[in-house]
């Protein structure tokens, strides 16, 4: 049995009349553990707050595996995720309360948040954080496109699924990784189209690292990300 399990909880992107096939990041996902392996996913798609805790607590209730990665890909508009519309889904604030009362009692080593904005909420990242197993949250700043983020997305979790537990003590190895599944990318690729003006991937993306060891503390790791990967300018 594989010691590594890879949590993914998914709101509906389309409706049926949008896109009659119902996209999923699941299959690209699928195509993931068949290429590198060893991992087992465990799936739930959700529409609201309580959905979403329920999927959660089902997941991490039947998880036997030891190395948990959280995936949570969904609508975000920068205050709630989820939901076909702006006033559907849940609030952040309550998103990362329930991700937060996960990582107390889980082994969730790391948080990847595939979703349009939510990465601009640094503070909630960096609590959700705090004090937890966590080690790293990744997310979006802006509108981003569902291929592309996609593909990011898959690229992150191939190169720190493959970081061992004594890595986890590190912060550069965790950068190393994320540089690694990154630079495989263009910084300069316009990521995101919004308001009239267009972003580029290089200031589209957040990062907070908290390393596993003796007075670590979750922090802010985006600029030290871009410097490493020579997007900084």
């Amino acid at each position: 049995m594989s010691s590594t399990a890879l949590l993914v909880i998914e709101g509906l992107w389309w409706t049926p009349e949008q896109k009659p096939k119902r996209p999923s990041v699941l299959h690209f996902l699928e195509g993931l553990e068949s290429f590198s392996g060893d991992f087992n996913i465990y799936y739930a798609n959700f529409y609201e707050k309580v959905g979403f805790r329920r999927a959660l607590k089902d997941d991490l209730t039947n998880t036997q595996e030891d190395r948990l990665f959280l995936y949570i890909a969904a609508h975000g508009t920068g205050k709630r995720i989820g939901g076909l519309t702006s006033k559907t889904g849940m609030k952040l604030p309550a998103m990362f309360k329930v991700v937060k009362n996960a990582a107390n009692y889980s082994n969730i080593e790391g948080v990847l948040i595939g979703s349009c904005s939510v990465g601009n909420n640094i503070d909630d990242f960096i609590s959700t954080t705090k004090n937890s197993h966590i080690a790293w949250i990744f997310g979006y700043t802006c509108e981003i496109g569902w291929m592309a983020s996609t593909l990011i997305d898959v690229s992150i979790f191939e190169h720190l699924m493959k970081l061992k537990k004594s890595d986890l003590r590190n912060r550069k190895t965790i950068l190393d990784a994320f540089v690694k599944a990154l630079r495989r990318f263009n910084g300069d690729y316009i990521f995101c189209k919004q308001k009239r003006r267009t972003i580029p991937l290089k200031k589209a993306i957040t990062l907070v690292v908290q390393p596993r060891s003796p007075g670590e503390k979750a922090q802010d790791e985006t600029k030290n990300l871009l410097e490493n990967l020579g997007w900084n300018k």
